[in-house]
């Protein structure tokens, strides 16, 4: 059989599996080619997190260098020497040895040394914090991938810990009994008010309704508390209905022998009346156990006794603001936020731990700081999993920031 001149003659079936071959052939050193270069870049990063974690001091080059030189360096060394005067041949195994190697080197980190290489993913961020910021989105997502790769590894290693509050136990030997009015409507206080100046006896009313105590701008003025005009103001709760007010701080107030110092008190006029000096509301009462007998008409009053420093959140929290720096995004489930807090008070806060609680989820807490001063701003990274499923990013989620803990 004759072909026309010029026409190209057919293939064989031989030639048309050689070219398959070939073109597979090549396919395959291009996947080994990128097999080699991911797992090349992934023990790149985790060899930089392990180098930071265990010197935390040294210069960020230094531990970039020494990471490239083990996940790259060695098996080039190798390549080199085992086919030296040969490129082809170094070029070839430059596909598959990075693999192996790095692959055995991650296996090894994981079996042997677990915690140690969990701790290290964990800090997974530090690889861009430097250079892009805490709360930039790239930061966040090596937090999140980090947190996902060292909880398989090491899942005893965990997010920030819950902190420990410190607790109260209840004075029973020091129970206060405070009879109510005749008719049982009101209930009176004999209160004795601490400031710069002196102190001041005064008689209150318990407002069960009142979130916070009060006191007149004349009493204030004599215990020598200066009421700025850009104080803090604040709508709180009485048995009376809302009122807005400024709000400042009082060094003590005690009854019956015991002493709630540092609150948060209310300047309000018209809070006072010809039987009464002020109220005294929520956030003294929430240094007791409150027993309430009607038919005998007697309150008893059980002091909270703390182990160190009251806790003064309550009073503290209407004086802070607080606000998720950038967007509050979600990775993998996962958060990583800079709570950034403002002290709007007029004194320095210690201690400060803020809390972020999630609706239908989990409550987590932020890095304890240990002082803001007055006017000043601080920031509490906060890293943990908002949400079981909540895996794309930029996940819509409701919270509420709080202070689970402060001082004055």
């Amino acid at each position: 059989m004759t072909h026309p001149e010029g026409s190209p003659e057919p293939r064989s079936a031989a030639e048309v599996r050689v070219t398959i071959a070939s073109l597979l052939a090549s396919l395959g050193w291009v996947v080994l080619g990128l097999l080699s270069l991911l797992t090349g870049l992934i023990a790149l990063i985790t060899t930089t997190a392990m180098g930071h974690s265990a010197n935390p001091g040294t210069d960020a080059l230094w531990v970039w260098l020494t990471a490239f030189g083990i996940s790259f360096g060695v098996p080039f060394a190798l390549s080199a020497w085992k086919h030296s005067g040969s490129p082809d041949r170094i070029r070839a195994t430059m596909a598959w040895l990075p693999t192996v190697w790095n692959t055995a080197g991650l296996l090894v980190a994981t079996m042997l040394i677990p915690d140690i290489t969990g701790t290290a993913l964990r800090k997974l961020d530090w690889v861009v914090q430097g250079q892009l910021g805490d709360s930039h989105p790239t930061t966040r997502a090596l937090s999140a991938l980090g947190h996902e790769l060292a909880e398989e590894i090491d899942p005893a290693g965990g997010d920030f810990p819950a902190p420990r509050l410190k607790p109260s136990t209840l004075s029973l030997e020091n129970a206060i009994s405070v009879p109510m009015a005749h008719d049982g409507a009101a209930i009176f206080l004999d209160v004795q008010l601490g400031g710069p100046s002196g102190k001041r006896d005064l008689t209150y009313l318990f407002d069960t309704g009142a979130s916070y105590t009060t006191i007149t701008s004349d009493v204030a003025h004599e215990l020598g508390l200066v009421v700025p005009k850009d104080a803090p103001t604040l709508e709180f709760n009485t048995a009376t209905g809302l009122r807005e007010s400024r709000m400042i701080y009082l060094d003590s107030l005690a009854f019956a022998g015991i002493t709630v110092n540092g609150i948060l008190v209310s300047v309000c006029d018209s809070c006072a009346t010809e039987h009464t000096s002020g109220l005294l509301g929520l956030n003294v009462m929430r240094e007791f156990f409150v027993q309430m007998d009607y038919q005998d008409r007697q309150m008893q009053l059980i002091p909270r006794m703390h182990e160190g420093r009251p806790n003064r959140a309550y009073d503290i929290e209407p004086l802070v603001h607080m606000e998720i720096e950038d967007h509050p995004e979600i990775w993998l489930g996962r958060v990583r936020w800079v709570i950034l807090l403002t002290n709007n008070s007029s004194r320095a806060l210690e201690e400060v731990l803020p809390r972020v609680e999630f609706k239908n989820g989990p409550i987590l807490f932020g890095q304890r700081i240990g002082r803001i001063a007055a006017g000043a701003q601080a920031r509490s990274l906060l890293v943990g999993r908002a949400t079981a499923n909540t895996t794309e990013r930029g996940g819509s989620v409701e919270f509420t920031l709080s202070l689970a803990e402060a001082h004055w």
